[in-house]
């Protein structure tokens, strides 16, 4: 284990930064409080530290750039990147009609084509391995498109088209028109392989089912070629050329995915599967994205035994428990979700299909088979049997005696006398009286006098000067306060409160590419929180890289293999996290 150290910082959070902080539901005071981002801890990889605003369920495409990115070359919505991969030493020739101008990249060869929705194109491959002069022209039509940021090159995401050697053994050596249905795969439900770049996933169907049907069930359409022996005419080249050859339709609905910018994507689609966001959020193409965090599916929630249940793939939560206090009881275990992060990195898949005549050959060598059969015979000699069966004479002898039953019954007499009997109960008349005497009630008061003598006041004013003297001195007035006692001092409440984020190091990735995912983590309450517990299940197109995982010291540390064949992560922190206190985990994963 390598330790990431935990350090305390005090300040307070701004109002800015709550709008990111995925906060349980018993969190911090409401009152805005500002946080100081504490410094990097000692570790080996760069501890992210909070402060992004992430919001649980909300897509996050990688990490912000150290500066802006330079931008791509600029390509029509309409006209899509489509790369071929061939057996060694087949060539590739593009017949009719003419195809758009590729933008400049290290990534462009012979094999790299720009092609427009919606138009058949006519193609040749030639240098055949072991079929000297034979030749193919397949019809490739894109049906599909891609909504790559603006600052990805679109030849570094192409539509990518798998041509094996049992492709041309089936159109050249049994003349079977083979058809390929080019999709793009869901993330939840890709085949957890580990591919090149350069190649993809390829099913291959019976002739009694449909390759567009099973495409669209398992996936987006995005193109569809079809591979045959038969020789164009100059006439259908020339009609070709005019852009007149069209297999499948494109669709006249408006695409509902969010482009660059915010704005509504223009182009002309098919059906769309998924389930719409709220108005306030973009809807991201979730098969070109590849997703990880946040609670997808079932819930999480706890079982009958105290366990998490409902962690499908894809799901990153955080469990924990806050420790009681003098004035608070054991609290409750809790569940919160990280935000989700995403990388674009799409995967293209195949179902194939060859239709034609069937031949079966049975080579039978000459045989020479003799069999030699003797006569037999069979021999059945029985003579009469002879059953002798002596038995004496048996005697059955009973003997019982005469017996007799004798009862007797005396003549007896029954005297029964009954007189009659009589119940009275006698109720005598009762009477109730009440004798109540007149009362007088008198009062007796004697007449009061009240007398007031007030004697004559006589009063004398002389005539002469009267002079009134005032004398005023100085005065002074002393307070005196006596100090004020605390007598008690009441504690504030427990409220926990536990911050998570997600992030990862990568927004573009290709099949191979490694990433490094890292889940921080802080305690945002006034109480310290324990029984920590950070689960992250993988898609399967994320395979997880052995011995990467990395947590606080002294995490148990586990990883099982989930549903969809990809690994489930899991970090049991110890100890205690304190208010202000932080940490986090990473691990890193192969893009498949």
């Amino acid at each position: 284990m390598i330790r990431i150290g935990r350090k305390r910082r005090a300040g307070r959070l701004a109002p800015t930064l709550l709008a990111g902080l995925a906060i349980a539901a018993a969190s911090a005071s409401a009152k805005a409080q500002q946080y100081i981002p504490p410094s990097p801890p000692e570790t080996t990889l760069p501890l992210p530290t909070i402060g992004a605003a992430e919001a649980p369920g909300t897509a996050v495409v990688g990490g912000a750039p150290a500066s802006a990115p330079a931008p791509a070359p600029l390509l029509a919505p309409e006209v899509q990147v489509v790369r071929f991969s061939l057996p060694e030493g087949v060539r590739v020739e593009m017949l009719a009609p003419a195809t758009e101008a590729l933008p400049p990249s290290d990534r462009a060869d012979e094999y790299t084509f720009a092609l427009k929705m919606g138009t058949g194109y006519r193609l040749k491959l030639t240098n055949l391995p072991n079929r000297p002069g034979a030749e193919i022209y397949p019809v490739i039509e894109v049906v599909g498109h891609l909504h790559r940021p603006v600052d990805i090159d679109p030849v570094k995401f192409p539509i990518r088209v798998l041509l094996r050697l049992e492709d041309i053994e089936d159109v050249v050596d049994t003349g079977r028109l083979v058809t390929h249905v080019i999709y793009l795969e869901e993330p939840e439900n890709a085949i957890p392989v580990d591919l090149k770049r350069d190649e993809i996933p390829v099913a291959t169907l019976n002739a009694a089912e449909d390759p567009l049907k099973v495409a669209s069930a398992l996936g987006r359409v995005m193109a569809v070629i079809r591979l045959g022996g038969r020789r164009p005419t100059p006439d259908e080249l020339s009609v070709e050329a005019n852009g007149g050859a069209t297999f499948l339709p494109v669709g006249n609905t408006p695409c509902p995915f969010t482009v660059n910018g915010g704005d509504q994507c223009n182009v002309p689609c098919g059906p769309v599967r998924g389930t719409p966001p709220p108005r306030d959020r973009p809807w991201l193409p979730g098969d070109e994205y590849l997703c990880d965090g946040g609670d997808g599916g079932t819930p999480v929630h706890f079982g009958g035994d105290g366990g998490l249940r409902g962690i499908d793939p894809r799901d990153a939560v955080i469990k924990f428990r806050a420790e009681p206090k003098a004035n608070f009881f054991p609290d409750r275990p809790r569940v919160l979700p990280t935000n989700r992060v995403c990388i674009y990195a799409p995967r293209f898949a195949a179902v194939r299909m060859g239709t034609g005549l069937n031949e079966n050959k049975a080579v039978v060598g000459l045989r020479n088979a003799e069999y030699v059969a003797r006569m037999d015979t069979a021999t059945l000699k029985q003579g009469p049997i002879r059953v002798d069966q002596n038995q004496t004479a048996e005697m059955n002898r009973h003997r019982l005696r005469a017996s007799g039953v004798l009862g007797r019954v005396y003549v007896g007499e029954h005297s029964e006398l009954r007189v009659l009997s009589g119940y009275d109960t006698p109720t005598s008349i009762s009477g109730y009286r009440i004798r109540q005497l007149a009362e007088i009630s008198k009062t007796r008061q004697k007449v009061e006098a009240n007398t007031t003598r007030i004697a004559a006041v006589t009063f004398n004013k002389p005539e002469s000067v009267n002079v009134t003297g005032i004398v005023e001195g100085a005065g002074q007035m002393v307070m005196n306060w006596k100090p004020r006692e605390t007598v008690g001092v009441e504690e504030p409440p427990a409220k926990p409160g536990l911050a998570v984020i997600k992030r990862v190091d990568a927004t573009t990735a290709e099949p191979g590419d490694t990433v490094t995912f890292s889940i921080t983590y802080r305690n945002m309450g006034n109480t310290p929180i324990g029984s920590v517990s950070i689960v992250d299940s993988l898609l399967p197109r994320l395979k997880y890289v052995a011995n990467s995982g990395q947590g606080p010291k002294g995490a148990v540390f586990t990883a099982e293999e989930n549903r969809v064949g990809s690994t489930e992560l899991r970090w049991d922190l110890p100890g205690k996290v304190a208010p202000g206190e932080e940490g986090a985990v990473m691990f890193k994963a192969i893009v498949r």
